[in-house]
Formats: C-alpha cells, structure tokens, sequence
C-alpha cells in the first residue's frame, strides 16, 4: 500500500531510553539525475514539517499491532499523539539511483540545506540504467514462476 508521499520510513527504538527515531526518505530514480530531481526530492522532505506523514506511521503502527510488535507501534502512537514528534527524533534520507554519478549534485543540494533535521544521502549509478533494472524485474518474475 502506498504511503502517500512518504517513499521510505524507518523507525528504532533505544532499548534503554525508549526514545523513538524516525528516518525519512525520498528515492528518486532516473536515467540522468538532474538538481531539479533532487530539489524536488528535498521539497518533499520537508512535507509535513520535516516530518514522517501522520497517515504513514498510523498505518505503519497498525501494521506492527498485527505482527505483534506491540511495544514499537505503542511507541510510534505515543510519538505522535502524546509527546508529538521533534526535529530531534527525524533524519532525513535522500536515496538516489541514476546512470551518472550523482556525487556533485547531493554535494551542492546537501551545503545548500539550511534545516534543523540530520541529513543522509546515498547515490547509486549503474552503467545502463534501464537495462539493469529490466534485468532485475526479469529475474524476479522468472524466480516467481519457479514456485
């Protein structure tokens, strides 16, 4: 199921303070990586201040409550609805994956940063973009087939 906007959310919890940490990501892939693609990954970011969607963690809280982690989804509905969650608790991933090398263009968006929020970033390239990520999709379905 989508999460309307948020493209990659990971949560821990410290085992001794039970403080709750969010990671927030944006992926964005394409044949040439531009800097209009990563502002607009930036842009969505710093969506709801900066912060995971409240309609992502509920769901993915819901999620936890059917697998049994009950201790971790409590914390995410806390986070949220108790305590509310800081700029303190958030990083922020930007992900990318290209066919250039992305290196200049994260360098430049990440000195251009003026937020609040511990910055990630991570740029993938592969020589031939397309034709990697069409081979990936084959071999998935063609182990699918196999069961």
């Amino acid at each position: 199921m989508a999460m309307r906007g948020d493209d990659l959310i990971a949560v821990r919890q410290d085992a001794k303070s039970k403080r709750v940490e969010f990671l927030k990501g944006e992926v964005k892939s394409r044949v040439s990586l531009t800097a209009k693609v990563i502002s607009d990954a930036r842009k969505a970011l710093r969506k709801d201040n900066n912060r995971p969607s409240p309609h992502a963690l509920s769901f993915i809280a819901d999620r936890l409550y059917d697998q049994g982690e009950i201790a971790i989804a409590d914390a995410i509905d806390e986070a949220q609805l108790k305590d509310g969650i800081k700029l303190s608790q958030v990083q922020h991933l930007l992900f990318t994956f290209s066919e250039n090398n992305p290196l200049e263009l994260l360098k430049a968006n990440l000195a251009a940063y003026n937020g609040n929020v511990a910055q990630r970033t991570v740029g993938l390239f592969v020589d031939k973009h397309q034709k990697f990520i069409k081979a990936i999709y084959d071999k998935v379905i063609a182990n699918g087939k196999h069961d």
